[in-house]
């Protein structure tokens, strides 16, 4: 198996369901024109994606295995 190295990225998620808020500086649709383009940029298409987010606390280590996990809204406490 040859394995071709990807670079590794930081995509934020914006404020809240940015693709569908009002974008009048235009970052939304900077964010989603370049997101568009990413596969075509990518050396080789991933095997595999690795999400890491601070949105979600356990006491232990966990992992999500799923190929679908479910959405978590986590839109509270702030």
């Amino acid at each position: 198996m040859t394995t071709t190295p990807q670079p590794a990225l930081y995509v934020p998620h914006g404020g809240g369901p940015c693709f569908f808020m009002d974008d009048p500086d235009g970052v939304w649709t900077g964010m989603a024109t370049f997101l568009a383009a990413l596969p075509k940029q990518l050396p080789a298409t991933p095997r595999a994606i690795l999400v890491v987010s601070g949105h979600w606390e356990t006491a232990d280590l966990a992992v999500t295995g799923s190929p679908a996990p479910p959405l978590v809204f986590d839109y509270y406490g702030f």
